[in-house]
């Protein structure tokens, strides 16, 4: 077998030395392939010897790789920087965040104070701003510190070029208004422009307030209980608690169904009440008269509220500053009443002028407890009543204010009412004459009960009510009628005086005074007797109709003013028969008036005699001429 020669070691292998000899710097990180085979079949038929730990990458690969971290690490921030500073300072850009507008002023007012506000606007832009314009919007209602009739809806100024870094203050002043607990804000814009665009920029801020209390204060005085029906009374006080004069101030009421108003101390337009301007520390005072309608035990809750208006022409509110209810309960009469005029109970009775009246006043307690000390009051008023005629049996005439007091001092049994007790008085007067009536004559009774009841809690002790009853007064017409045959504006024929079987003719004149309240509709009607013919002729005020049939003359006056008076006339003919000599013959029968009271709404009569061939009226008159010959 040839051997091989010792030193024949091939390149390969003399390659693997070299890798494997310490101190060698590998350039390649990854490991030969050949490492990992265990089963490498050596070049010659001996033991290989175990290969040493690989050495520890070092040297040059390592250096370069730090380099370069290093030099991407620089970069980084130098790209951050610059990203930075554009971001924060934009370059020569402007940003709407580099302007501020800080505000300084009170946080919490009372209304209607004078509010000052320091404002300090600054620039921070690397460049100037121009155009700058400051507006602030201030709450409607708002006041001009300097006139406080002029409404200051806002604030705007031209603040021109702000430039770079600079500050620019200012001092604005407004009188503020608002119900008590308002938060008002206050918003404020900084509208500018930069040079070399035309964009407008707007920094937008705002300012809080608060209202401590409000610049007008209400209360409503009325009483807690009423009786369906009877009159409610409310007063409203309206104080002014503002330092400056505060103007068109409006009360708007808020009523409950059933409450109707009769009248105010302070005209009223669509339940509002205009105050006008008011000072500062001013009471004003508003009473209002009505009706209230309901069940018993019924509550009803009567609502005002004060403000401003949005103007002198419209009364609705643009600022409210306080609201005040009050409660009232329906309940029955304490003490129910009742009254009568000549025994008719009647809401509106009627009466006569110049004629005697009898009152009478019953009252019944309706409480479950007992009354003490009750009091009747009738007070008696009105252009109708002759007040020396009033006289009264069980209570006491009071001339002072023309009242008939009904008390325990009167009557015992008003010290102590029972539940359910009874009682009554009365007394009388007479009315004036109708010459000296005025028109829409009326007697009005004022019934006022007062007392103490026992017993019960949360009620007043001292209780009272108050009725009103209206009496009215009709008028009076009167009718007056005669003949005439030689006057008047009708001409007539035939013989004086009369003779039978002969025709004379004749004017029938009626004359209607209306001495009181207008009267419309009027009439006067009359039969005419079967020998006296209707000759169509008429003259005077009104018109006539004759119905042949019925031998019935109609005269109609027409609407009658109070102390007018018509007159009308119309011509009959009459052929006496032999019968009638020596007599005075009737030319119409009975005659009567009527009409309507516009004012009493009642109908209103008069009648009259029948007219005769008496011409008593006309000037030589004697008894001879009428007499039929």
């Amino acid at each position: 077998m040839l051997q091989r020669p010792e030193d024949d070691t091939g390149s390969l292998e003399r390659a693997r030395e070299h890798l494997y000899k310490p101190g060698v710097v590998m350039h390649d990180m990854r490991a030969p392939m050949s490492a990992f085979h265990k089963d490498a079949v050596p070049h010659e038929w001996r033991e290989e010897e175990a290969p040493k730990p690989r050495p520890r990458v070092t040297g040059r690969h390592v250096r370069f790789a730090g380099i370069f971290f290093a030099a991407a690490f620089f970069f980084f921030l130098l790209s951050l920087g610059g990203v930075s500073y554009f971001f924060f300072y934009g370059g020569n850009s402007v940003s709407v965040e580099q302007i501020t507008v800080d505000i300084q002023g009170p946080t919490m007012i009372a209304g209607g104070d004078t509010v000052p506000l320091s404002l300090a606007i600054t620039n921070k832009n690397p460049t100037a701003i121009e155009n700058a314009m400051l507006e602030i919007t201030f709450p409607s209602g708002t006041r001009n510190a300097t006139d406080v009739l002029n409404a200051y809806p806002r604030y705007v100024e031209n603040l021109g070029t702000l430039q770079s870094g600079a500050t620019v203050m200012r001092s604005v002043k407004a009188v503020m208004f608002g119900g008590a607990g308002q938060n008002l804000s206050l918003p404020v814009s900084l509208t500018y422009t930069t040079g070399g665009s035309d964009a407008v920029f707007v920094k937008k801020s705002s300012y809080a307030l608060t209202i401590s209390s409000t610049p007008l204060s209400i209360s409503v005085d009325t009483a807690a209980e009423t009786v369906s029906g009877k009159p409610l009374i409310l007063t409203v006080s309206v104080r002014s608690n503002a330092t400056v004069p505060l103007s068109d101030v409006v009360l708007v009421g808020a009523f409950p169904f059933g409450f109707s108003v009769d009248s105010s101390s302070v005209s009223m337009s669509n339940s509002s009440f205009a105050l006008g301007t008011l000072q500062p520390g001013v009471l004003k005072t508003v009473k209002i008269t009505g009706t209230l309608m309901g069940q018993d035990k019924e509550k009803r809750v009567f609502r005002f509220t004060v403000g401003t208006a949005k103007s002198a022409q419209d009364q609705a509110l643009a600022v409210s500053y306080m609201s005040q209810d009050a409660n009232v309960t329906i309940t029955t009469p304490f003490i129910d009443t009742n009254i009568a005029v000549n025994g008719n109970t009647v809401e509106n009775p009627i009466v006569s002028p110049g004629s005697r009246q009898d009152v009478t006043v019953s009252y019944k307690n309706t409480l479950p407890t007992n009354v003490t000390n009750a009091t009747v009051t009738v007070t008696i008023s009105g252009p109708a009543v002759d007040y020396a005629s009033i006289t009264s049996q069980d209570g006491f005439y009071r001339s002072a204010d023309h009242s008939v007091v009904f008390s325990q001092d009167t009557d015992p049994d008003l010290g102590m009412l029972a539940p359910d007790a009874v009682g009554s008085g009365s007394f009388s007067f007479s009315t004036l004459p109708v010459e000296g009536l005025g028109p829409a004559p009326t007697i009005t009774f004022s019934i006022s009960v007062a007392g103490s009841r026992d017993g019960q809690e949360n009620v007043p002790e001292q209780v009272s009510s108050t009725i009103l009853k209206t009496v009215k007064v009709s008028t009076v017409a009167a009718l007056t009628a005669y003949s005439l045959h030689n006057f008047g504006s009708i001409s007539n024929s035939g013989p004086i005086p009369p003779r039978a079987n002969q025709v004379t003719t004749y004017s029938v004149v009626w004359n209607v005074q209306n001495k009181g309240n207008a009267i419309a509709g009027g009439s006067v009607t009359s039969k005419l007797p079967n020998y006296v013919t209707y000759s169509g002729a008429t003259a005077g005020s009104g018109s006539f109709t004759y119905d042949s049939k019925t031998h019935v003359v109609t005269w109609s006056t027409g609407d009658l003013t109070q102390s007018a008076t018509a007159q009308g006339m119309f011509k009959v003919s009459i052929t006496p028969s032999t019968s009638q000599k020596g007599s005075s013959p009737a030319l119409t029968g009975s005659m009567s008036f009527s009409g309507y009271d516009r004012f009493a709404g009642v109908s209103v009569s008069a009648t009259a005699d029948p007219v005769t061939t008496e011409t008593t009226q006309e000037p030589g008159y004697t008894a001879a001429s009428a007499i039929v010959q």
